[in-house]
């Protein structure tokens, strides 16, 4: 059996089940979860690979922004404090010394952006470019966020917007709005300071970061939660430009592609009023658009019908990425 025949998820849950030692939490979450006295050391790791992540259009201070950002975004997830960072780096010997250079600076900056370093790492010599990052937080025991603890009744909610990676890699492979798109794919910003009010808060019960699509993420925690959503899609905060487009590709955009790095959040429904009131003062976008149902399979609200909300995205080994 090839493995674009199984996916990426169906490779990650042979892993776990190889892998899971009954660790009080264990493999399936944004972090990997490490005991520290009274907090949570979490540590994520990314990979980023020529095939799969840079469009030819990308500069290198784009993709190390890229590096470091998919990983903290992890972090966030969990309501983290992001530490520190260190990365692998395999090269091919014929690149220039500049691209490493503009390519450790787009590194720094990110970093800087979150006030954390990056320690260090390693080189060697590949084929093709093939990056790979781990970041470090630290987050409180009792305010550590993870995909699983939704209950029916609480609300969904979703930072930012949606549909920013989709609109993006639409227009690359269209040849058209090149720049933009591009800066729109390799420049996420991880809702750092947002997953820490959520954890402050008290108010959410589950959290994941939307890096392939809301419709695996939400696929995902339905499985954790043991639970099912319900999603108004005319209440999903969507991307100007996507939002603007039909039904369908809209959907099919900030739906299902991936590439937005928000935060997908459950909470209770009696705090989300407070919550709300929290994010405006702090200028983070925040919108309810859903709520946690008893059991799956999840569903898609459009003009007042109820259709299947898909548990599909982005999926390595499976989807089709962007060619030069």
């Amino acid at each position: 059996m090839k493995l674009e025949e199984i996916g990426e998820r169906a490779i990650i849950d042979l892993l776990r089940r190889m892998f899971d030692r009954g660790q009080p939490h264990g493999i399936g979450d944004d972090c990997a979860l490490v005991e520290w006295g009274d907090q949570y050391l979490l540590i994520t790791t990314d990979v980023v690979t020529q095939r799969a992540h840079l469009p030819p259009t990308a500069t290198p201070y784009q993709v190390g922004w890229f590096l470091v950002s998919i990983n903290l975004s992890d972090v966030a997830a969990m309501g983290g404090y992001p530490l520190g960072f260190v990365a692998a780096l395999a090269l091919p010997r014929t690149l220039d010394l500049a691209y490493v250079r503009e390519l450790a600076r787009g590194m720094d900056d990110c970093a800087k952006e979150f006030a954390i370093a990056i320690l260090g790492g390693d080189t060697k010599e590949s084929g093709e470019i093939a990056l790979a990052g781990t970041a470090f937080g630290r987050v409180r025991k009792d305010r550590v966020l993870l995909r699983s603890g939704a209950r029916p009744g609480d609300l969904l909610a979703i930072t930012g917007d949606l549909g920013r990676g989709g609109w993006g890699a639409r227009e690359l492979r269209a040849g058209s709005h090149v720049d933009r798109a591009t800066e729109l794919l390799m420049r996420p910003h991880a809702r750092v300071e947002e997953g820490k009010l959520f954890a402050d808060s008290g108010a959410v019960t589950s959290c994941m970061d939307i890096s392939d699509g809301l419709g695996t993420t939400l696929g995902q925690m339905s499985q954790a939660s043991r639970v099912g959503f319900e999603v108004d899609w005319a209440k999903v905060p969507v991307y100007t430009e996507v939002r603007a487009l039909p039904t369908t590709d809209a959907q099919s955009l900030a739906l299902y592609w991936g590439g937005d790095y928000e935060l997908a959040a459950t909470v209770r429904p009696e705090q989300a009023d407070a919550l709300l009131r929290t994010f405006q003062e702090k200028h983070h976008p925040l919108a309810l658009c859903g709520r946690v149902i008893s059991a799956p399979p999840n569903a898609l609200i459009v003009d007042g019908r109820q259709e299947t909300f898909e548990p599909r995205g982005w999926e390595h080994f499976r989807s089709e990425p962007l060619k030069p």
